[in-house]
């Protein structure tokens, strides 16, 4: 059953309509719609504007909170076990846990702090590393500020791209910084490539071996196949393969693969032992997220660079062009009622 309400205010309605209609119908009031149409209609077209560029610039942007936990597997590999003194194989994890400092940020630039941990699946550390670094909260390049170390050493200087690629990444090399070497590398465009549906960018970095450890404690001259029974200083030495998935519009790594090899160098410059050989590969659930976050990134990115500003130019045109014609049609139609001799006056 209809409300009594609805029935009451039909007439009431009908009313007001004709009113409205009979208002419109004067030329006065359609010339004042007329300007308010323009003015409303210019006033969006002046918007699109600061949509694309101020506004675009202060909402998006990398956060300042952050909190996340990312993680590289490997399904078999080498390394050596520094408890028993011997080579073990089998499955590893890399866990890259990271976090916001609010604090140290500003509009300019976020701070995060990275915990890397390589174990094995029972818990057992082969490797760690720990930093801090601020960046730019729109390019991702590494600003040399805000406390930043590495693996608690305040003088190395990061630089180059660490947690982010600039928003709207290009199809262009870039420098990343590698943290065993501690120095920005080039990483190199190498195509496009579609993960689950999501356009990405491709990049490929490789490392040259490169002194990481003075190892503390000498290794048996068995292990690394030298004569006799003596024991020999070593030095451990790294070189990695990266390979990183980004989604472009975003600029947030969805995907990574990292092939490592360590090996002990004995004095004479020969490396001896391989310390840890690995092909770690991010899983599947880890992409997924991944994606999720960078899509739900470029969706906000578009909305205020595209969505929002045609739809300000289409709406802002529209309403400049119906306030002109009816402007238009009030003239018209206030020189026809008006005599042929006064029409100066009225004008």
């Amino acid at each position: 059953m209809t409300p009594p309400t609805t029935l009451t205010s039909t007439p009431a309605l009908a009313s007001a309509a004709r009113a409205a209609a009979a208002l419109l119908r004067t030329a006065a009031t359609r010339r004042t719609l007329a300007l308010v149409l323009v003015g409303a209609g210019g006033f969006l077209l002046t918007l699109v504007p600061l949509l694309r560029g101020y506004v675009y610039d202060q909402v998006v942007r990398a956060p300042l909170e952050r909190s996340s936990v990312a993680r590289l597997y490997a399904k078999s590999a080498t390394f050596f076990d520094p408890a028993t003194q011997r080579r073990r194989a089998g499955p590893i994890v890399l866990t890259r846990t990271v976090t916001g400092d609010a604090k140290a940020g500003d509009d300019d630039h976020a701070v995060w702090i990275e915990f890397a941990s390589l174990t094995t699946l029972e818990g057992d550390r082969i490797g760690y590393h720990e930093r801090r670094v601020g960046f730019d909260r729109r390019t991702g390049a590494i600003a040399d500020c805000c406390g930043a170390y590495v693996d608690g050493d305040t003088s190395a200087r990061q630089s180059g791209l660490a947690f982010r690629w600039p928003l709207g990444a290009q199809e262009r090399d870039y420098e990343y910084y590698d943290v065993e070497s501690r120095r920005a590398l080039p990483i190199a465009f190498s195509g496009a490539e579609t993960l689950n549906g999501t356009l990405t960018y491709r990049y490929t970095q490789r490392t040259l071996p490169v002194k990481i450890e003075d190892v503390a404690t000498p290794l048996p001259g068995r292990l690394l196949g030298l004569p006799g029974t003596r024991s020999a200083p070593v030095t451990r030495w790294a070189r990695t393969e990266r390979t990183i998935w980004v989604e472009p519009v975003s600029g947030v790594p969805v995907k990574t693969e990292e092939r490592v090899r360590h090996t002990f160098r004995t004095a004479d410059g020969v490396d001896r032992l391989v310390a840890l050989q690995a092909d770690l590969r991010t899983p599947a659930e880890d992409l997924a997220a991944n994606l999720a976050e960078a899509e739900a990134f470029a969706s906000w990115t578009r909305w205020i660079r595209v969505v929002l500003p045609i739809a300000g130019v289409a709406l802002g045109a529209v309403l400049v062009g119906a306030g002109l014609l009816l402007r238009r049609s009030a003239l018209a139609e206030h020189e026809e009622k008006v005599p042929g001799h006064d029409l100066a006056d009225a004008r």
